[in-house]
C-alpha cells in the first residue's frame, strides 16, 4: 500500500471501508494487523491517501465478512480508486451514493447548503421528511413501504453526527408556502427552523425565491470545508440519479463564491427569523 494522490473515488472508498470497519466492530490495530499492514497505512486508506491492490482489498473484505452485495461494491470502487488520472469532476455511479455523501458530511468540519423550493434535509423533521418520501413513493423507485421507512429513517439519522460542526443553511422562501405534511407539519417544521437558527454553531438564512440575481436559481448546492489539509468538496445534488462531486480548487472557489452571492442577496438571520415566525402566524 503505498501513498497515492487523493481523489475523490479514494476518499469514497476510505470512508466505506471505515464504516464497514467500525460496523464489524474492529479496531485499526486488529485490522491492519490482519491484513499485514502498518496502522498508519490502514489510516492513510480510510483517508483516501492510500490504495490496496484487488488481492488486498479482497483480503480485507473478507475479514471484516463483508457480504456478498457490499464486497460487489467496494471491489468496483477499488479499480476506481486505483486509477492514476483523476477527473476533474468525479461522478459515483454505483449503488449506495447516499451513505457515501453523508460520510463525507461526517468528516467534514464546516457545512454550507443551499436548497430551491425545499427546506433543507438536514433541519427537516420526520413528518415532513416522510411527506416528501411519499410523493416520490412509487416514481424514483418502486413503490415500496420499507423503501419509504429505509429512506427517512437514513435521512433523519444523518441530521445526529453534526452537533459540532458549522452549518449556513440557505433556502428560498417559497418552501414555506409548500404545505408538506399539512399545515400542523409545517408549524411543527417551522418551530425546529427556530429552534436550529438559535443554535451557536448553525446560521439560518431566507433568500426571496424570484429575486432576479439569483446565482443558482435551479437547483441545490452543498458546500463541505474539511481540516484545512484536506480539499474542499462540492455536490451538485439531484433528484434521481448519480451523484456528482467536484473537488478542483477551480470549482470549489466558483462554488466558495456563489455562497458568497447568495449571502448577500439573503435575508439577514434576524430578518430571517421573522418571517419565519410570520409564516407560521398565518398557518
Amino acid at each position: 500500500m503505498g501513498e497515492a494522490v487523493q481523489t475523490m473515488p479514494r476518499r469514497l472508498l476510505g470512508s466505506e471501508l471505515r464504516r464497514l470497519r467500525r460496523a464489524a466492530g474492529r479496531s485499526l490495530d486488529e485490522t491492519s494487523a490482519a491484513i499485514g499492514k502498518d496502522r498508519s497505512q490502514l489510516i492513510k486508506l480510510e483517508d483516501g491517501r492510500a490504495t490496496l491492490t484487488a488481492a488486498a482489498l479482497e483480503q480485507l473484505l473478507t475479514y471484516l465478512a463483508a457480504t456478498a452485495r457490499d464486497r460487489k461494491k467496494l471491489l468496483a470502487m477499488g479499480v476506481e480508486a486505483r486509477k492514476r488520472q483523476p477527473k476533474r469532476a468525479y461522478v459515483d455511479l454505483l449503488p449506495g451514493s447516499n451513505s457515501r455523501i453523508a460520510d463525507l458530511e461526517a468528516d467534514a468540519t464546516s457545512i454550507m447548503n443551499y436548497d430551491r423550493s425545499l427546506i433543507p434535509g438536514l433541519l427537516q423533521i420526520p413528518e415532513y421528511t416522510e411527506g416528501l418520501v411519499a410523493a416520490c413513493d412509487g416514481a424514483w423507485w418502486e413503490k415500496s413501504y420499507q423503501e419509504r421507512a429505509n429512506r427517512i429513517t437514513f435521512r433523519l439519522e444523518r441530521q445526529k453526527l453534526h452537533a459540532d460542526k458549522s452549518l449556513l443553511f440557505i433556502f428560498t422562501d417559497d418552501a414555506l408556502a409548500t404545505p408538506v405534511g399539512g399545515p400542523e407539519v409545517m408549524r411543527r417544521q417551522i418551530d425546529r427552523l427556530l429552534e436550529a437558527g438559535a443554535r451557536p454553531n448553525t446560521t439560518l438564512r431566507l433568500m426571496n425565491a424570484t429575486d432576479p440575481r439569483n446565482p443558482c436559481p435551479q437547483g441545490a448546492l452543498i458546500l463541505l470545508d474539511f481540516d484545512g489539509k484536506t480539499p474542499r468538496v462540492g455536490l451538485l445534488p439531484v433528484a434521481y440519479g448519480p451523484s456528482t462531486y467536484l473537488d478542483e480548487p477551480t470549482d470549489t472557489d466558483a462554488i466558495a463564491r456563489c455562497f458568497q452571492r447568495l449571502q448577500e442577496l439573503a435575508y439577514s438571520e434576524e430578518e430571517s427569523r421573522a418571517r419565519l415566525k410570520a409564516a407560521r402566524e398565518a398557518m
